[in-house]
């Protein structure tokens, strides 16, 4: 009896070992199939509670629905298309006419416009510009070689122009073309006094028939085929005028400023000060060397300044390519649209940048706006 005892007391312990056993491999097994199983019910459960609550409380709130007629009224009312989008057209109702039968309505066509005689012959013409008016007028002899200048309207635009010859204009002597260009340049000043905002062609755009048709019926082609283009343009610089901008600073006086100012470089001087002549010279390379170094520091800040000040005064602006001078270094040279209201401020503010000490300040125009188109 007392070996039996023994015996299930030795086979109790090791099945209790097993039992725990198989409890510690088993309890990791069932925690994943909680999770996988039990725990997304459950939260779906959640949200289906949440989700009933909110209908709850929305169809609690909410205002009992409109009757019939009310809701008849609201969608005649709205229109049934999204605002970017254009109603279909219906078909026209017919309309009593309020003129005798038999006869025509009339149409209403673009008023005639008187054509003017122009001296001057040629089967080209000459392009100054195109203006923002759809007028025919003669601006006078005032062309190159006393050239007749007159318009070529359409629609609201027209070419301003003079007869020539189809072969460009070329001469050996530089001070006869130059005083063409100049030519062209008043044409273009007399043409925005009189017709407005201008879009400006280049010297010697010559405009010539590839066939017999009339060269001025070939410039008016030309404004109808780019119209869009043209008005699109003129609409974006009408009001506005184009200026020259050009900054200079003086480097001795920017020099002396700079060596003035910086600690490093006075400490540089005092050194070369207290040295025997060769290394004098070497001390003095330093502070030349050091000197520039500042003066592109400063350089490269001031240009950010003076652009940014600029820029809140204008319409638009581009950066242009330095120019040398004599005996100052151009900063910066800048071509400017700017709206004729706002032409005192950016002169105000260009006077406040020439009153700096070792800057001026070069401010040229209204011109004839070629940077910008």
């Amino acid at each position: 009896m007392e070996r039996d005892s023994k015996a299930r007391n030795v086979i109790e312990q090791i099945v209790r070992q097993e039992v725990d056993k198989i409890a510690a491999e088993t309890k990791a097994v069932v925690g994943e199939i909680v999770r996988a199983n039990l725990l997304p019910q459950l939260r779906a459960a959640i949200r289906d509670s949440i989700s009933e609550a909110m209908e709850e409380m929305l169809t609690q709130e909410m205002p009992p629905a409109p009757e019939a007629s009310i809701v008849e009224e609201i969608s005649q009312a709205a229109p049934a298309f999204p605002e970017e989008e254009l109603p279909i057209e219906e078909e026209p109702t017919e309309v009593s006419p309020a003129f005798p039968e038999g006869e025509m309505l009339p149409i209403e066509e673009e008023p005639a416009l008187e054509e003017i005689k122009v001296s001057g012959d040629g089967d080209g013409r000459y392009a100054y510009c195109i203006a923002d008016s759809g007028v025919s007028v003669s601006l006078g002899n005032i062309g190159i070689e006393d050239s007749e200048v007159y318009t070529i309207p359409y629609k609201g635009l027209c070419a301003v122009v003079h007869n020539c010859p189809t072969e460009p204009y070329e001469a050996a002597d530089q001070e006869v073309v130059k005083g063409w260009v100049q030519t062209h340049q008043k044409v273009l000043d007399a043409a925005m006094e009189k017709l407005g905002t201008v879009l400006p062609l280049g010297f010697d755009t010559i405009i010539r028939s590839e066939d017999k048709t009339d060269p001025k019926q070939v410039v008016k082609n030309w404004l109808k085929d780019d119209f869009e283009n043209l008005r699109e343009k003129i609409d974006r610089v009408r009001g506005k005028q184009e200026f020259g901008v050009q900054i200079f600073y003086d480097p001795q006086v920017m020099g002396a400023v700079i060596a003035r100012e910086s600690e490093e470089i006075q400490k540089l001087k005092e050194e070369m000060a207290a040295q025997k002549p060769g290394m004098a010279y070497m001390f003095k390379q330093k502070v030349e060397k050091a000197v520039k170094e500042e003066m592109e520091k400063r350089a490269e800040q001031y240009f950010s300044d003076f652009y940014g000040a600029i820029k809140n005064q204008v319409d638009d602006i581009k950066v242009e390519k330095v120019k040398k001078d004599k005996d100052k270094t151009m900063l910066m040279n800048l071509s400017c649209l700017v709206l004729k209201e706002k032409v005192e401020d950016l002169g105000n503010e260009l006077e406040r940048i020439d009153n700096m000490d070792g800057f001026s300040v070069r401010f040229t125009g209204p011109w004839a706006i070629y940077s910008f188109v």
